[in-house]
C-alpha cells in the first residue's frame, strides 16, 4: 500500500461522489482507506478511527461488524495482489484509481454478479483467480446492505431523495 499518485496527464482524480452508488460505499471507502493507513503507517489510531466513525453511524455492534467486513476485503486484497496499491486520505473527496476499482469490486458484490465479481476480483489481483477476496467481498454484502439501508438519505415527498 502506498500513497496516492497523480496521473501522468495531469487529469484531475474522480471524486468520491461519482464513484459511490451510496453512503455504505462511501463508508466502506473511508474504512478501507483507514485501514489501508494503519498498515503503511503501523499506528493502531487509524483503525481507532475506522471504528469511531462507522460506531458512529451505525451503532456499536453494527458498526464493529461493518469495519470488521471492510478489513477482511483488505486484508485478502494484501494477500491476494502482490503490486502497490495507492490510496488517498480518508477524508479525501479525490479517489485514486485503486480505489475505484475496489469501489467497483463491492459494487459487483452488492448485486451479487458471481462471474463479474471473480473477473475484478483476478483483474484487481493480477491473478488468474483471487478466491480469498471474492469470499471476503460476498461475506461483506450483509453488512454493506445494512447499512445502506441505515445510512439513506430520508426520501421527501413524491420519492426524491434530498441531499
Amino acid at each position: 500500500m502506498n500513497a496516492p499518485q497523480i496521473p501522468a496527464n495531469g487529469a484531475a482524480l474522480r471524486r468520491v461522489a461519482d464513484v459511490c452508488g451510496d453512503e455504505a460505499e462511501i463508508l466502506a471507502l473511508s474504512v478501507a482507506r483507514f485501514v489501508a493507513a494503519g498498515y503503511m503507517t503501523s499506528d493502531v489510531a487509524c483503525w481507532n478511527a475506522a471504528f469511531d466513525g462507522a460506531e458512529q453511524l451505525l451503532g456499536a455492534a453494527e458498526g464493529c461488524r461493518f469495519v470488521a467486513s471492510v478489513v477482511a476485503i483488505i486484508r485478502a486484497l494484501r494477500a491476494e495482489r502482490d503490486a502497490d496499491w495507492s490510496f488517498m486520505p480518508a477524508s479525501c473527496c479525490r479517489v485514486t484509481g485503486h480505489e475505484c476499482a475496489l469501489v467497483d469490486l463491492i459494487n459487483r458484490g452488492r448485486r451479487r454478479l458471481r462471474a463479474d465479481l471473480e473477473a475484478a476480483a483476478a483483474e484487481i489481483t493480477g491473478r488468474t483467480a483471487a478466491p480469498r477476496l471474492v469470499e471476503a467481498v460476498r461475506a461483506a454484502v450483509e453488512p454493506l446492505e445494512a447499512a445502506a439501508a441505515r445510512l439513506a438519505p430520508p426520501a421527501c415527498r413524491g420519492g426524491v431523495v434530498l441531499h
